[in-house]
């Protein structure tokens, strides 16, 4: 259960946070930082250790997180990793740290990941996991799966070569007895992805960002056009409404 504050809890934080910072409030209260923090923003309380967000940190938040490691992004942004997981709770993108394994999610990991049986879509919903855990845990115990890690031979080099263009690459996965992602890693090696032609915007796509942008979250807009985050705030700069020239004051749709 979610711990309220009490009234003597509130006046350490008006006193102390300006001059001591979230922690040490934290530490006084028994409320995580990131409460601490929260209840601070809510009360317009700042703190005179807080950095500001420029844009450019808030896009290349919004263009990594869920990609690249936390720390790895703090050490980019020359920010503490507690101050990005922060900023990701107020952009609403936020994603707790996964549960551990278990020692019986380990071992049917083990002996699913090397069954051709089982592609790795299925082995990460029997483990109730998302494809992209099973897959980095596979790889952190050095498991393989046969089929991806295959030699090619000459004929299916030439096979690729002549139908990239014309198949998919699940038809062709399919016609050479692969798997889909083992068709992508050699197209990609021997430099034969094909690129996709940017979807114009229309009228219609300018005005619905006209109305909603910094009203609405930026990824509502993004889903209803069916674009990525990036090309939506992207978009927002040519039409006159973006964040930029705000002296560095972010304003977030709630």
């Amino acid at each position: 259960m979610k711990k309220l504050w009490t009234k003597n809890e509130l006046n350490i934080l008006k006193k102390r946070y300006s001059e001591k910072g979230s922690k040490y409030v934290s530490k006084k209260t028994g409320h995580p930082v990131h409460s601490v923090v929260a209840k601070a923003n809510s009360l317009g309380i700042k703190s005179g250790s807080i950095k500001r967000w420029s844009q450019f940190e808030v896009n290349y938040l919004l263009k990594n997180y869920g990609i690249k490691p936390v720390d790895s992004i703090a050490r980019s942004l020359k920010r503490g990793v507690l101050s990005v997981e922060n900023k990701a709770r107020q952009l609403d993108i936020y994603v707790p740290k996964p549960k551990r394994w278990s020692a019986d999610e380990l071992n049917m990991l083990k002996k699913l990941w090397v069954d051709k049986n089982y592609s790795i879509d299925e082995v990460a919903a029997k483990l109730n996991k998302t494809r992209a855990a099973a897959h980095f845990q596979a790889y952190k115990m050095g498991l393989r799966r046969p089929e991806v890690w295959k030699f090619w031979n000459i004929e299916q080099v030439q096979f690729l070569k002549k139908n990239y263009k014309k198949k998919t690459y699940v038809q062709i996965a399919k016609e050479l007895g692969m798997t889909r992602i083992a068709v992508f890693q050699k197209a990609r090696r021997m430099g034969l992805k094909l690129r996709n032609t940017p979807k114009p915007w229309t009228e219609a796509d300018d005005e619905y960002i006209r109305q909603n942008y910094r009203k609405i979250k930026t990824r509502l807009i993004a889903e209803k056009l069916g674009r990525s985050l990036d090309s939506v705030i992207n978009r927002a700069g040519p039409l006159g409404i973006s964040n930029k020239g705000q002296k560095g004051k972010i304003k977030f749709s709630k």
